[in-house]
């Protein structure tokens, strides 16, 4: 299944269809930007690979002329393929499965979320025109498809990796950097911050709290969206006290993770670290996220499928980093894995996992003064 089938445009007619989905509510850019977006290609053979244009085609890149090769570089691992610049800081992929991933991963949010990109109340800001933060953009499609809806707001997406396409609304700009360190954008900044499928790899989630919360104007608001990677089921297909490889496999990854200094469950803790860095109105939206084709409503049963695929093509890819920092062999990893895919592929088990949605508002008084407002 390529990218382009997974566009939101592919499954508008299903989400305006649907019903409502199983849901909870309850209240509760760093050092300076080394590249604008561009495309990256490479062959498996070599250490690292340039992700210039091939010489037969005319050059669509935006990256400018000082950039570094290195930052247009990716470097192999075990014949999968990374992001150079900071390597090895971010634990998966950026190849075309990870990518397709992403992109799957994207349709998947936005069938559970009944077409929304985002809860937090910012859409009157938007259309009037305002800063929007997405980081950790990954290819760039969240950003972009809101760049077409949303042309009066700009869009600046930060990642590690430049695997984001060239042709982009005028609005939209990406940059290659690592957003957890020192912004060097002005404070007060940014009508909305957006951050998706990254919590689990950020180091010091109150840092980026902090950071968030001095370039957000007063008003503005912070949005993360995250699924909690823990299986549950409601008909006790599976329990605690059930043997289940997909499970197991997902408490080693979290200890992998957690060796290379981020915390896979992070989301959970969230609500009560943004009230703690004094976000106001803190809310958590929470939808059921099947895993597997077991839901009887269409849209759940499609939401299910993206997200079994989703995991079954990347587990290679993702596995490696996390487990080998627990001293695991290649050939350890894929022991695993093979009882992995049987789990996943078990139509006995209606598993789901829970994706959650955060969000909250920086104070509308700023250091004792009223600055510019957000929405």
């Amino acid at each position: 299944m390529s990218a382009d089938q997974l566009k939101p445009f592919s499954i508008a007619n299903l989400i305006s269809t649907e019903n409502e989905p199983t849901s909870s509510s309850s209240s509760s850019s760093s050092s300076s930007a080394v590249a604008a977006a561009g495309t990256s290609s490479g062959t498996t053979t070599a250490t690292t690979a340039s992700s210039s244009s091939s010489a037969s085609f005319p050059p669509l890149t935006k990256y400018p002329p000082s950039m570094t090769e290195s930052i247009r570089e990716h470097v192999f691992e075990g014949g999968i393929r990374y992001h150079a610049y900071k390597s090895p800081k971010y634990a998966f992929p950026n190849d075309e499965i990870e990518q397709n991933r992403d992109d799957m991963k994207h349709s998947m949010c936005l069938m559970l979320c009944q077409g929304e990109y985002f809860y937090a109340p910012v859409k009157e800001a938007l259309k009037r025109g305002g800063e929007v933060l997405d980081l950790g953009t990954g290819t760039g499609i969240w950003a972009i498809e809101l760049g077409d809806k949303y042309p009066n707001t700009e869009f600046t997406g930060i990642d590690l990796s430049p695997i984001q396409p060239n042709l982009v609304p005028e609005n939209v700009h990406f940059f290659i950097d690592d957003f957890e360190e020192e912004w060097v954008d002005p404070k007060n900044k940014y009508d909305y911050i957006h951050i998706r499928h990254t919590l689990h790899s950020v180091q010091s989630t109150q840092l980026l709290l902090q950071r968030a919360m001095q370039h957000l104007k007063p008003g503005g608001y912070l949005e993360v969206q995250e699924i909690e990677v823990r299986p549950q089921s409601d008909d006790n297909s599976i329990n605690p006290q059930t043997p289940y490889a997909l499970r197991d496999y997902i408490n080693y990854m979290a200890a992998g993770l957690r060796m290379m200094g981020s915390e896979m469950d992070a989301i959970v803790r969230l609500p009560d670290q943004m009230k703690a860095a004094g976000f106001e109105d803190v809310q958590t939206i929470s939808h059921k996220a099947p895993l597997g084709m077991w839901p009887r409503e269409k849209r759940l049963r499609l939401c299910g499928l993206f997200m079994r695929t989703a995991i079954m093509d990347g587990l290679r890819g993702i596995s490696h980093r996390p487990l080998t920092a627990l001293g695991w062999t290649q050939l350890q990893i894929e022991m695993v894995l093979v009882d992995v895919r049987k789990a996943l592929m078990d139509s006995k088990v209606h598993a789901y996992f829970t994706y959650h949605v955060v969000y909250g508002r920086k104070p509308l008084l700023d250091d004792g003064g009223e600055g510019e407002k957000g929405p």
